[in-house]
């Protein structure tokens, strides 16, 4: 990890919501690194004093007004990209701000939740509070998907996460994890991947997947975490992926250690 990464995911590690493996990545970097400490440090001076004040909720009208701000920048903006000779707006600093409103939109939305849930305890309040958690997640998707294709690593890593905050990701979320298990750049992306594939691994599909992937994979680290995934599920089909690992040349000593354990287990 470098710098630009390790401070990305620092809030996240404040609020101990990475994975085990990427947690241990960025404690490495951390033992070595004064910056990040610096950071670090700011970061949960932040926190604290946040935690601190007194929380204030907006009004119910505030979605409806965000709504309306963000529907005039955005024809506003169409107008000034119109103009000839006038390309002011570029496709990254477009991205930029359409990652902000959406992540202003969750949080919103996320209030709005909690408002009408404490204020309409009758029946119908159960429907509107539905419609808005699928509103939210309609987002996190979009979100996820656009990330994905992003150059950072950090990036696509908030993008994997995403998936942890849906309680039921469809199919073309989970089409998106695999593939990206299977052919992303940075280790620590596909490690993401993994673990919040692992949440769902007792779906047949998705155990299959895990399986299929463990014979393509060469990264040490996620070779380990796939056989003790798939051997802790006593997973009959990955018996063949897992004796493959062992007998290969080009398996590192440590991984064929796991990988006799594992095939004793299953």
């Amino acid at each position: 990890m470098n710098c630009e990464d390790v401070q990305t995911l620092l809030p996240d590690y404040y609020d101990d919501m990475l994975t085990p493996v990427t947690r241990y990545a960025l404690q490495i970097h951390l033992q070595g690194c004064e910056t990040c400490n610096k950071e670090l440090h700011e970061i949960s001076l932040l926190f604290e004093s946040i935690a601190g004040t007194n929380e204030e909720l907006p009004s119910l009208d505030l979605k409806e007004k965000f709504t309306k701000m963000l529907g005039e920048e955005m024809r506003a903006e169409e107008v000034r990209r119109s103009r000839p000779g006038k390309n002011v707006f570029s496709i990254r600093s477009f991205f930029t701000y359409w990652k902000v409103a959406a992540g202003v939109a969750i949080f919103l939305s996320g209030i709005l939740i909690g408002q009408r849930y404490h204020a309409s305890p009758e029946t119908g309040s159960s429907a509107q509070i539905k419609v808005l958690q699928s509103e939210v997640q309609d987002v996190k998707e979009l979100m996820m998907f656009k990330m994905l294709k992003e150059e950072s690593a950090s990036d696509r890593i908030q993008a994997v996460n995403y998936v942890n905050e849906m309680p039921n990701p469809d199919t073309k979320v989970i089409n998106a994890l695999i593939n990206t298990l299977n052919h992303d750049k940075n280790v620590n992306v596909r490690l993401a991947s993994l673990y919040s594939l692992g949440q769902f691994s007792d779906m047949p599909a998705i155990s299959d997947s895990l399986v299929s992937s463990l014979g393509r994979q060469t990264e040490p680290l996620i070779q380990i975490v796939l056989i003790n995934m798939l051997s802790a599920k006593k997973e009959a089909k990955a018996r063949k992926p897992i004796q493959d690992i062992l007998n290969s040349d080009k398996t590192m000593k440590e991984v064929k250690v796991i990988a006799a354990k594992g095939l004793k287990t299953i």
